[in-house]
């Protein structure tokens, strides 16, 4: 069941909470296009307006609204009127509130949360339009307090308030400028997206933001779903079909385990989304969720609307950073969290679909703004603190760029979706890369190897091919110079630069407890020459890496990609000098290889070989080889 309580309050009987003019319109307004016209479908017996309630009629009607009927899967309570902090927390103010005993007649948070909790409500959107809304920050610890939410609570909530916690809420013409803004996204007059039949509150709330800025109120909007994508209303810019509000949370009963096990994780996964305002971890994020996604393998509808929830919320909260690279990789981490389920579950491999529609639509996105920060300044991918580090950091930088433009590529390909918008404006970005930055493209990792397999073998597509060519020289040159040497993947800082005073003073072999042995960084720039038709220079150079390891790795399963550690799987491993002596001694192993990768039935599923590609830019400590397999050399 769907529920809605619209509040709204003009009329205050202790000074000095003066009367409002919009507030009640507020709620009226809200009430009749979710409930009374059906928008929301909320439940009509169940859902209430409340003008200008006292706190014993608020008590009431929550009591029967919520305690009285059956469970509710989404509650949308909105409120409009005087709200403020007090004691660092966040009130509501009814029409009986006494400024100096708000405990006593005005709502706080913890107690809205604590009724939502008892409730066992499956998600909540709170809307508040009331001065210095954002204060309901303050009251964030109870959300994060498992004795009240983790165990028997509700995991799921979002949250927009129309002002920050030191400003006003503005009204003018009988309604509220916040009001005003979020009905303008519910009726279709400003867009906020077509792809889904229903809004979700974040995505909204971003929109509402947007609207409000430099109107001196910034609004707060943010959310967390473990349970599937909420539904705040039907959406009436739904460009595929007529708009509807579906199933929220498909196959997950109150009682059942797959609820326990998104449970166990709620503090975990807290964590990671309080922290994403100061950056993403794809690899810590894997880490919480795989393992939830593991005890789910026999629910996995209820996996991949958990893992559709996180996408919705997490993403929006990265979004509002800027950084549309790190929405990439959160979506990116999102279906490789779902590879496992792949084959055996449509839920799964279509949600992991839909996902990297995502991804390339953010990897556009994010590649918009690094044409135009070029525009700015052609130091735009410098890191803002400089330095030392960015002779180590750089390169990586690059070539990650590089290979999340071909990552792009391969996803439309893989999906059978034509590369027409993506490809243009990524071969722009990419020449100016090589125009401005060709120096810094530089080996110094193992952890560059799938980001470079994953530009090179969408090179043709791009048509970047000279660039392509010009960074295997580039790559193949300085690893001549270093006989082969080259860091380990996840060096932290202090190991960087040990590795690159090492370099710098001829001394590698003094640290090779930080150095790649073997490497599989010199293959693929071996196996790519070849492919290009550059086998010649190639073999040139392969004396100077007499007795370099160097290691092609083809894992057991496939669905075991995105794992922190893939258990199962062959190494194939060769000695420059004793195994192989030129190039064409080691195409001729790679045939063997690409005969091994070609066999195998599981990658002709394109969500397994997309999220394994996926997975490869993720967990930089593997390669998705296959994308190499196949590709004819072009004659020298």
């Amino acid at each position: 069941m769907r529920v809605l309580i619209a509040i709204g309050c003009d009329a205050y009987d202790n000074p000095p909470l003066e009367p409002l003019a919009g507030a009640e319109n507020d709620a009226a307004t809200i009430f009749e296009h979710l409930a009374a016209k059906n928008w929301g479908e909320y439940d009509q017996a169940q859902s209430k307006l409340l003008l200008s309630p006292t706190m014993a009629e608020l008590r009431s009607t929550i009591e029967a609204a919520l305690f009285s009927g059956p469970p509710i899967e989404e509650l949308t309570f909105f409120f409009a009127g005087h709200g403020g902090v007090k004691d660092n927390g966040y009130f509501l103010c009814l029409k009986d509130t006494d400024v100096g005993r708000m405990s006593l007649n005005a709502l706080s948070m913890p107690q809205l949360f604590g009724w939502i909790t008892e409730a066992k409500i499956r998600h909540t959107n709170l809307i508040i339009d009331a001065c210095h809304a954002g204060g309901v920050v303050h009251d964030i610890g109870v959300l994060l307090n498992p004795n009240v939410i983790g165990k028997a609570g509700s995991l799921a909530i979002s949250i927009l308030a129309a002002a920050g916690s030191d400003e006003y809420a503005g009204e003018s013409d009988g309604t509220g400028h916040c009001t005003s803004a979020l009905m303008s996204c519910l009726k279709g007059e400003t867009p906020v997206q077509t792809t889904r039949p229903s809004f979700d509150l974040v995505e909204v709330g971003q929109v509402v933001s947007r609207l409000m800025h430099g109107t001196g109120q910034s609004p707060v909007c943010w959310g967390i779903n473990l349970f599937g994508i909420s539904q705040l209303a039907k959406n009436p810019r739904f460009s595929g079909g007529s708009a509807h509000i579906s199933e929220t949370f498909p196959g997950l009963a109150s009682d059942g385990a797959g609820n326990e096990h998104i449970r166990a994780a709620s503090d975990a996964i807290w964590e990671q989304y309080l922290s994403l305002t100061r950056e993403f971890d794809a690899e810590r994020f894997l880490d919480v969720v795989q393992p939830v996604c593991a005890n789910l393998e026999e629910e996995p509808a209820v996996a991949s609307a958990f893992i559709m929830g996180l996408a919705a919320t997490f993403g929006a909260r990265i979004a509002a950073t800027g950084d549309h690279f790190d929405v990439a990789r959160l979506r990116s981490a999102c279906a490789v969290a779902l590879l496992p389920m792949a084959v055996s579950s449509t839920h799964c491999a279509d949600a992991i679909m839909q996902l990297s529609k995502g991804v390339v639509a953010s990897i556009g996105e994010g590649t918009d703004q690094l044409l135009a920060d070029f525009t700015g300044s052609t130091y735009a991918l410098l890191s803002k603190d400089g330095g030392i580090a960015d002779f180590y950091f750089l390169p990586l930088r690059l070539m990650s760029i590089l290979g999340w433009l071909g990552a792009a590529v391969h996803i439309q390909t893989m999906s059978g979706e034509s590369t027409a918008v993506i490809a243009p404006k990524a071969a722009d970005l990419v020449r100016l890369i090589m125009a401005h930055y060709s120096n810094s493209i530089v080996p110094v990792s193992d952890e560059m190897t799938p980001f470079y397999v994953s530009f090179a073998a969408a090179a043709d597509v791009l048509g970047c091919e000279e660039e392509m060519e010009s960074i295997s020289g580039l790559l193949l040159r300085i690893l001549h110079q270093r006989g082969g040497r080259i860091a380990g993947p996840g060096l932290n800082g202090e190991d960087a630069l040990r590795f690159l005073t090492a370099v710098a003073d001829g001394r590698c072999d003094d640290f090779r407890n930080i150095l790649a042995n073997p490497t599989s960084l010199l293959p693929a720039v071996l196996l790519v020459m070849d492919r290009s038709g550059l086998a010649y220079i190639a073999d040139g150079a392969m004396k100077g890496f007499d007795h370099v390891n160097i290691n092609i790795f083809v894992p057991t399963d496939f669905s075991t990609f995105g794992a922190g550690l893939i258990e199962d799987g062959t190494n194939f491993s060769f000695n420059i000098g004793h195994t192989v002596f030129s190039v064409r001694d080691l195409v001729a192993e790679w045939s063997k290889i690409e005969a091994h990768l070609s066999a195998d039935t599981i990658l002709a599923s394109p969500a397994v070989r997309i999220s394994s590609v996926l997975a490869s830019l993720l967990r930089p400590d593997r390669v998705a080889w296959f994308l190499v397999a196949g590709q004819a050399a072009r004659p020298s």
